[in-house]
């Protein structure tokens, strides 16, 4: 049964209940007037219409203009026919007037008279009206009536336009909620005098939705611009939502198909979290609401708790909609870990409300939170049954990193193909999609004011300018990875596997049997700033043994003495021995300053290339300090390994003992 047959169902019974006063809430006049027109004629009723425009008209057409004010119109009620039907337009601007009360009090306690179904887009319902009468909540238009109403437009303003069935789903989804007048000026709007329909079409569908949240300031209407090509990977996060899209679907409901809840994003900082919701709203064909929780906790706008209630009560009017909670973790970060108060009452009451809602709530409303901090978050919020899914976004890899250079390129009127992108996005492994943005729209602003195009060069040194957040919160990020490493799905499917291929694809095996070096090492060490010339080498060629620095920098200085380079945490775990003074603690002031990174590597790699230290081999790190010294392989990198630094992180230069 259609929501529309189902109201109008339970109007009727309580007409033969014999019920004499109903109030209807509703923000579709016209169609519910015209249910009503068709339900009296069914039924041989005789159906009147009173508003404070007109008084009270017959079905016949004829008008009582001296009933145009409430009391007297109340006051006719008892000479109508006992089995008339009145729908009364204007009711709801008079109940604070005692009279009008006393007499809507008098109609509903009649059994024999006159049905009064007072119409309105709200009621404030006094305590004796609430008590002893009925408010009901009429259904806007479901999926079947609105499609109706959208070949009705399309016969009517775009005859002969071919729209798939597909199409003409997702263009009845982005109206739901809306009025039949309201979806109807919607379609027409933008079918009329169109040859064909594309993705354009879907925004300025859902911004129709913007509407009906004007005037309130706890929630933000995001229009959808963006689609999932304006992502860069995260195609593990795309393909689940494409294939939840369909859960919404007429058939789903049909099939009793339960409906989606929502997912968690969490991820490091500028890495899509939001641009994600952006692209899901687009492909659910939803309007995107963002809630802002401080605004729920301004006092002066009254209780928090009261705040949240209102808030979800527009999110059910608007439904379907996107519900983003941006940030969620500091929304909720008054609350410990068992979700109890730790001083502020108020949002623990909050976060009760909301938990109830997430569970309950039957409108479609996808709810779609994201945060930077899984430890704020209470553990309550996380089971299943609150959201469907945890996502966790990582940094983007080589390919994901190639892709959002392009879109960024062609935002701002650059031709992709024209850079070598593969360099570009070899040279900012670890940087987040916002950085990778910031690197673009640095290198164009630079190349404007010169009055030209960014070259290679100028997005280069724009990425050199830059230290990414995965080298200055290495920690936080590596303490977030290995928490959502078991507890996560990946928005980017298997990640280890994209970094093997890459770094197949970029190096193969470690590159180290390429002898084409670039040279930005040599400058700085001719000039004797050795530091500089070995982060630039370990730049320009990325994984580099040791040996191969050494064999390479021996053509221009001495790079042999009797210092080692170590672990600070245990000195008995060298890196490698046998090293000039200078050029060790070259090396080790950029490893402490995290601008390279120590990454464990399998010893096989030394022995390819026939050096290995004379010393016991240790593959892995052990926590007790050793008594004898031992070497641990690694190679030189600009990033931190995967797994983080961890012991890795500092290292000390050590005089090793003259043999005698």
């Amino acid at each position: 049964m259609s929501l529309l047959k189902s109201a109008l169902s339970d109007i009727e019974d309580r007409l033969h209940a014999g019920e004499t006063l109903m109030f209807l809430q509703t923000d579709d006049e016209p169609r519910w007037l015209d249910v009503l027109q068709t339900f009296a004629e069914e039924n041989e009723r005789p159906l009147y219409v009173w508003s404070l425009s007109t008084g009270l008209i017959s079905g016949d057409g004829v008008k009582q203009p001296e009933s145009r004010q409430p009391v007297a119109f109340l006051s006719q009620l008892a000479a109508l026919p006992a089995n008339a039907i009145v729908v009364a337009k204007d009711l709801g601007y008079f109940l604070d007037d005692p009279t009008c009360i006393r007499l809507l009090l008098d109609q509903a306690q009649k059994t024999t008279a006159a049905a009064v179904l007072a119409m309105g887009s709200e009621f404030d319902l006094p305590t004796s009206l609430r008590k002893g009468t009925t408010l009901l909540r009429l259904p806007l238009p479901d999926f079947d009536e609105t499609a109706i109403c959208l070949e009705q437009s399309l016969d009517e303003h775009a005859p002969g336009l071919e729209v798939s069935p597909e199409f003409k789903e997702r263009m009845v989804k982005a109206v739901i909620g809306l009025s039949l007048a309201q979806a109807r000026r919607a379609f027409n709007r933008v079918v009329a005098g169109r040859s064909d329909l594309g993705e354009e079409v879907m925004t300025q569908l859902v911004s129709e939705k913007k509407q009906l949240l004007q005037g309130s300031d706890l929630l933000e209407f995001h229009d959808l611009d963006e689609t999932a090509d304006d992502i860069g990977g995260l195609d593990g996060l795309k393909d689940w939502i494409t294939r939840r899209a369909r859960a919404f679907s007429p058939e789903a409901q049909k099939k009793q198909v339960g409906q989606p809840k929502g997912v968690l994003l969490l991820g490091v900082q500028g890495c899509g979290k939001s641009l994600s919701a952006r692209v899901i709203a687009r492909q659910l064909s939803f309007p995107l609401v963002r809630l802002d929780f401080g605004n729920l906790l301004q006092s002066e706008r009254g209780t928090s708790e009261q705040n949240l209630r209102e808030v979800l009560r527009m999110m059910d009017s608007i439904s379907p909609a996107v519900l983003w909670i941006e940030e969620m973790d500091k929304g909720f970060s008054g609350l410990d870990g068992s979700g109890e108060e730790q001083g502020d009452a108020a949002i623990a009451r909050m976060f009760g409300l909301f938990l109830t809602w997430m569970q309950e709530h039957k409108s479609p409303i996808f709810v779609v939170a994201t945060a930077n901090n899984i430890e704020n978050l209470p553990p309550e919020l996380l089971r299943r049954g609150r959201f469907d899914e945890l996502f966790f976004i990582d940094l983007p890899n080589f390919h994901e990193r190639n892709h959002i250079y392009r879109i960024h390129l062609a935002k701002r009127g650059c031709k992709p193909d024209q850079y070598n992108l593969e360099e570009i996005s070899d040279k900012t492994e670890g940087y987040s999609g916002a950085e990778i943005e910031q690197i673009v729209n640095s290198a164009v602003i630079e190349a404007f004011t010169r009055d030209r195009l960014p070259t290679q060069k100028d997005i280069l040194e724009a990425a050199d300018a830059i230290v990414p957040l995965s080298i200055t919160m290495e920690e936080k990020i590596f303490n977030l990875r290995e928490w959502a490493r078991s507890r996560c799905r990946p928005a980017t499917p298997d990640s280890r596997v994209f970094r093997m291929i890459e770094d197949e694809h970029r190096k193969g095996e470690l590159a180290m049997d390429d002898d084409d070096f670039p040279d930005p090492w040599m400058d700085p060490l001719h000039s004797g700033d050795l530091s500089r010339a070995v982060l630039e080498y370990v730049r320009a060629l990325d994984n580099v043994l040791i040996p191969k620095l050494l064999d390479e920098f021996s053509k221009h200085i001495s790079v042999t003495g009797q210092s080692a380079i170590a672990l600070e945490s245990d000195t008995n775990v060298h890196i490698w021995q046998g090293l000039d003074n200078n050029l060790a603690e070259a090396i080790s002031r950029y490893i402490n300053n995290k601008r390279i990174f120590l990454n464990p590597i399998d010893p096989k790699f030394y022995q390819k290339i026939g050096t290995v230290l004379k010393v016991p081999c240790l593959t892995e790190l052990r926590e007790k300090r050793l008594p004898r010294e031992v070497w641990f392989p690694v190679s030189l990198r600009i990033m931190p390994p995967p797994q983080g630094s961890g012991r890795l992180r500092s290292v000390v230069v050590i005089e090793e003992e003259k043999p005698a």
